[in-house]
């Protein structure tokens, strides 16, 4: 479904109107995003619809390469001058406690937002492939279907998540009734996703990496 349609959704559900108000939806799109990164946290890493692949190249005495989404997980770094070897991640206190002028090929990589660095540090062009889930995008009014990152046939978990919060707004939409049906939809939604995501992914991601 298409965010507008979501929206429009939401109007029915709550208010019983599908003409629901610019301001109406303004508010019903707050929500819509709160449930949305809710959504995200718990099922990206499980997700293989939201993998990014990149084939990067750091310029002459960088040892860096700069992703072009800020990564939320980061699954796989392969550095291709070791024969596509898998780098291991370590964090910056780690990295900083390496010998500062070690040499050699790259061992082990860290990251700082969406610069990737190699250790030890690298002055001769390094070509890798990373593929990593970007942060959640922040839904619009105007985000077509195709870019609601969670299958179709699940969309509308998301107005479910947005009318539990709307309905504990301590404003006009404040209903108590509807806020408990909401939530248990919400959460058969969440769990019934998660399981369409374990079982159609052939594995699970335990070997992306937080950041």
């Amino acid at each position: 479904m298409k965010v507008s349609e979501l929206l429009t959704l939401m109007g029915h559900l709550s208010v019983g109107n599908d003409n629901i108000t610019p301001m109406e939806r303004s508010i019903f799109l707050q929500y819509l995003n709160l449930a949305h990164l809710e959504l995200y946290q718990e099922t990206a890493n499980f997700n293989q619809d939201l993998l990014i692949q990149e084939n990067l190249i750091s310029q002459q005495g960088a040892n860096t390469v700069m992703l072009s989404k800020m990564p939320y997980l980061i699954s796989t770094v392969y550095v291709l001058t070791l024969g596509q070897k898998k780098l291991p991640r370590l964090s910056v206190v780690d990295a900083a406690e390496k010998e500062p002028g070690a040499h050699g090929t790259p061992s082990a990589y860290f990251i700082q937002k969406n610069v990737l660095s190699f250790v030890p540090p690298q002055s001769a062009p390094v070509s890798a492939i990373v593929w990593y889930v970007p942060q959640p995008p922040t839904l619009t009014e105007a985000t077509e279907e195709g870019d609601v990152p969670y299958p179709v046939a699940y969309h509308p978990v998301l107005a479910d998540g947005a009318l539990y919060y709307l309905f504990q707004e301590e404003g006009g939409f404040k209903n108590t009734q509807k806020e408990l049906e909401a939530r248990k939809r919400w959460e058969t939604g969440k769990s019934k996703l998660l399981s369409y995501l374990h079982s159609s992914s052939g594995q699970t991601f335990s070997t992306f990496s937080s950041l």
